[in-house]
């Protein structure tokens, strides 16, 4: 099938890398197909590709989710209610990175509220 690219930029990319799963729903749409560290501002740049026919909402989050605590990480695509779509070769603004399971651990453990 035919597939189209979309663009993030994550602080943290963590147990994610090129062929992880893209989902939306619960259900693969794609894949991690670059990944690129910015030297300008330290952050993981992105490219996910879509399968055709999968019309994402202009307004939609992409964050790193986890399947538990055992399981790896994948992108996770939140959709928004745009009447408006992405289109091939545009930006996901609003991103998420990865959280560290071992310093929410820690600050769990310290009683840290911040």
């Amino acid at each position: 099938g035919s597939t189209y690219p979309l663009e993030a930029s994550f602080r943290s990319l963590e147990g994610v890398s090129v062929g992880s799963d893209v989902r939306l729903a619960g259900v693969k749409v794609g894949t991690v197909s670059e990944v690129e560290l910015n030297t300008e501002t330290f952050r993981a740049d992105t490219t996910v590709t879509l399968a055709s026919g999968i019309e994402i909402p202009d307004d939609s989050a992409i964050v790193i989710s986890s399947e538990g605590l055992l399981g790896g990480n994948f992108v996770e695509i939140v959709p928004g209610g745009s009447p408006f779509f992405y289109e091939p070769g545009d930006t996901i603004e609003d991103t998420q990175g990865a959280v560290s399971l071992v310093s929410l651990l820690l600050k769990f453990v310290s009683g840290s509220s911040e």
